[in-house]
């Protein structure tokens, strides 16, 4: 499973709705990620301006990302939300070792169309 931090800024509606009956969102949302395989690892609100709502998850790939990310922000509750792909320090390390390893094939690259 890939690791995934979410982010948004919440809505007026969600005020709304939570000055009118404050409860616990975390708990609401469980059964939800559950559907989606999804293991919460954070799930915090802030005091942000521009970003106040920030969770960082595990989930099997992108798309399940991407279509509970869509189905979350068609509620009304978020104003706007996005997420990006985490990487630990080690996984982090793999990915310039790859792009390491591949580099000296797009020097090459340019090298051939004499854009170097």
């Amino acid at each position: 499973m890939n690791k995934y931090v979410i982010h948004g800024k919440t809505s007026s509606d969600f005020a709304a709705a939570m000055l009118n009956k404050p409860q616990n969102r975390r708990e609401i949302l469980d059964p939800f990620f559950s559907t989606f395989n999804i293991e919460v690892l954070e799930f915090c609100f802030t005091n942000g301006v521009d970003i106040n709502f920030v969770s960082v998850v595990k989930a099997d790939g992108d798309e399940t990302l991407e279509a509970m990310s869509n189905i979350v922000y068609s509620t009304g509750n978020f104003s706007k939300i996005s997420w990006s792909r985490a990487f630990d320090a080690e996984e982090y390390k793999a990915v310039f070792e790859k792009g390491h390893e591949k580099m000296n094939a797009y020097v090459s690259s340019m090298k051939e169309a004499g854009t170097e």
